[in-house]
């Protein structure tokens, strides 16, 4: 960690220059405790925590991305080697791409902790900015440890939550090193949840399109819970969104990149930041760098898989199928990608975190669960998300069990949110094995049967964390 705290100092250090640009001020000229000592140098230093959620490592796609193309959804066509070895389901402690992700979300989730901390000490601010300001740094926060948790631990249904996650740090750099051991995955989320529900009370019902409101919190939340097979809180979580009428379901696919009432919490990225971390990685990652062919400016890393194209063919009239563009792989292979991000260009797409869609599918899904039913609810929340796609409608009579049913809420979760990020994380709680079938471009088996608890299913702690804090045990298998 000690890597970690010294990085951070340069986030702790930011000042506002302009209304929506932070740059690094000198160490030698303010000091942590002068960058934090006023409500809009704190709000400043804010803004500098969502823009490290842009990073290229955090919520600037490669997470996410790694977490589709090693599932049945994306084929992996690209050449960085770091990438390759998750592709290959050999990735090792010293892959550099993984010890970014770990840094970098830590350099977040420090920059959280340093305005919590300093809320109370704020020489002006009214009440309520202080706890807007508390609430914005409490969701990212639970945000960023909800990935870390995904990345580097067994889903909750391996142990109940008792099996190791990442170290919980929630105070500030101070000046001296501290080296945590790994929390259970159950303290993780215990701190998630806490975390949530505090900003869910603090937070404003409504904001501005990128920056956390109360219902951000309660679409996470409905995720956790769902996560954790809590299905009652799940649906409660899924109703304070659903019911609040500050969101709803947009008429038609077509709302990425714009503002629209269907988006819950997003990553707002432009030309300038997008995906990147601020440095020469700009356009060398990034959800439309990644998504994107290469006739179209982008990589053309990530591919339809032939699995995922036969899919939506069986439902020609959705049009989620062909939501889609011709283009050309890294190796100048025709190949088939997504129009979520269409940017290959400039970059500039927009990451979706949290929509309504999901929240209605989180809700069917735990009330499936929760009442062994063909329940009527769950299928017309199915139903309002499939048909805004022009995908085929189900009656209740459809379906001869609840787990028929279930069968159709994964379905949905599959279609409407691929190429999300959220496969891996589905397929591990659902039991299911990540791969079926040998994608092209991998080796040969490779990730073929791999489910929960499985070593192969999550990622080692990075060997550069280890060797700085003996506190942290690596995983099994690594």
């Amino acid at each position: 960690m000690k890597s970690i705290y010294i990085k951070i100092l340069g986030v702790i250090l930011l000042s506002v220059a302009c209304t929506d640009r932070l740059e690094i001020t000198p160490e030698q000229s303010l000091s942590d405790q002068v960058a934090l000592s006023n409500y809009n140098n704190a709000s400043g230093v804010m803004t500098g925590n969502y823009d490290l959620l842009q990073d290229l490592h955090v919520f600037g796609s490669q997470p996410q991305f790694i977490s589709d193309y090693v599932t049945d959804n994306v084929t992996f066509s690209g050449s960085f080697t770091t990438l390759q070895e998750f592709n290959n389901f050999q990735v090792t402690d010293f892959n550099t791409s993984l010890a970014e992700q770990w840094r970098d979300s830590y350099q977040a989730i420090l920059g959280c902790n340093a305005v919590i901390a300093a809320i109370p000490n704020l020489e002006d601010g009214t009440d309520e900015q202080k706890a807007v300001l508390e609430g914005e740094a409490r969701f990212v926060r639970a945000a960023v440890y909800y990935m870390l948790a995904n990345l580097y631990s067994q889903p909750w249904q391996v142990s109940n939550g008792s099996n190791l996650s990442v170290p919980l740090y929630l105070e500030p750099f101070t000046g001296e090193i501290v080296l945590l051991p790994r929390n259970t995955l159950a303290e993780v989320y215990t701190q998630i949840e806490t975390d949530l529900e505090t900003a869910e009370s603090l937070l404003p019902a409504t904001v501005a399109q990128g920056r956390a409101s109360a219902g951000s919190a309660a679409a996470l939340l409905s995720r956790v819970f769902l996560y954790q097979e809590r299905w009652s809180d799940a649906i409660d979580a899924a109703d304070r969104v659903l019911n609040s009428g500050n969101f709803t379901l947009a008429p038609d696919i077509t709302f990425y990149s714009t503002v629209s009432s269907e988006i819950i919490f997003s990553i707002e990225n432009t030309a300038v930041d997008a995906g990147s971390d601020g440095d020469a990685e700009l356009g060398s990652g990034s959800w439309d760098g990644y998504y994107t062919g290469s006739t179209d400016g982008g990589r053309g890393d990530g591919e339809f898989s032939a699995d995922l194209a036969a899919v939506f063919a069986s439902d020609p009239g959705d049009t989620r199928g062909t939501f889609k563009v011709a283009g050309l792989n890294f190796g100048g292979v025709p190949a088939e990608y997504t129009l979520k991000y269409d940017d290959g260009a400039n970059n500039s797409s927009d990451f979706h975190m949290l929509r309504v869609a999901e929240v209605m599918l989180n809700k069917a899904e735990a009330l499936v669960e929760l009442n062994g039913t063909v329940d009527a609810t769950a299928v017309s929340l199915i139903n309002d998300v499939s048909t805004r796609a022009g995908g085929a409608g189900h009656t209740v009579g459809d379906f001869a069990t609840a787990a028929e049913l279930l069968d159709e809420v994964r379905l949905e979760r599959r279609k409407e949110l691929c190429f999300e990020g959220q496969r891996r994380e589905d397929l591990l709680r659902w039991g299911l094995p990540l791969r079926t079938f040998t994608p092209a471009n991998a080796a040969p088996g490779s990730g073929v049967g791999v489910t929960a608890g499985d070593d192969l299913a999550i990622y080692p702690i990075p060997q550069n964390e280890i060797d700085q804090n003996p506190e942290l045990l690596q995983n099994p298998g690594f």
